[in-house]
């Protein structure tokens, strides 16, 4: 059995922490964004069988309002054609102090994996614990809105990565249902490679996307 995970020692603290980063994260996702051009999008779109014809082009196509921000995830994490994703571009330009919010933020988020978790613990004052089914692994981690659903049970994709003593995800939450029973579950315990966990992240879209445009 996993060890459970724990919050932060002075939790109220560390969540004050955590809300002053949350919207830097945001701000660093959207300046690598800009990074990306026409053919990550596309590479990334057709990937995720997101790509639609119009009027003779292929263009990104989005059904859902949320699909946005996890499209964006995906292509600044898992878009690597040079082993470099865009985070990891960002974040070797230095262009921020070593000190910075920002560069701790992107060492961080540059070293950011992708798995499927099993939320366990709800802490009201801002975090989760959820148990990594790939690795078995159970982490705590920082959270304002997932504490305040009752989503004990449920099954989710998140990019995460540490900070703040504990771990932080970048934002784009893949909820795929509740676990009929959790009890019979067994994690792999296996560290996935690159390539498995990219296809990892890509069939864990397809499916959050089958669930929600299914209304």
């Amino acid at each position: 059995m996993p060890t459970p995970a724990l919050p932060p020692d002075n939790l109220a603290a560390a969540v004050a922490e955590y809300a002053r980063l949350r919207p830097v994260t945001v701000r660093l996702h959207n300046i690598a964004a800009r990074m990306a051009g026409k053919e990550a999008v596309r590479a990334c779109a057709r990937r995720l069988q997101m790509l639609s014809r119009r009027d003779g082009r292929e263009v990104l196509a989005m059904e859902h309002e949320l699909e946005a921000e996890i499209f964006q995830d995906y292509l600044l994490h898992m878009y690597r054609p040079r082993g470099f994703s865009f985070v990891r571009q960002l974040c070797n330009r230095r262009r921020f102090p070593p000190d910075s919010d920002e560069q701790r933020l992107l060492v961080a988020m540059a070293g950011a994996r992708f798995s499927l978790f099993v939320i366990r613990e709800l802490y009201p004052e801002g975090g989760f614990t959820a148990l990594d089914i790939i690795r078995g692994e159970e982490l705590f981690l920082f959270d304002q809105s997932i504490p305040t659903q009752e989503v004990r049970g449920v099954l989710t994709g998140l990019r995460v990565f540490p900070m703040l003593g504990a771990w932080m995800h970048t934002g784009a939450n893949l909820d795929l249902g509740r676990l009929p029973e959790e009890g019979g579950l067994t994690p792999l315990g296996r560290t996935f490679g690159e390539r498995e966990e990219r296809e990892m992240n890509e069939y864990a879209i397809r499916a959050w996307r089958q669930r929600v445009l299914a209304g």
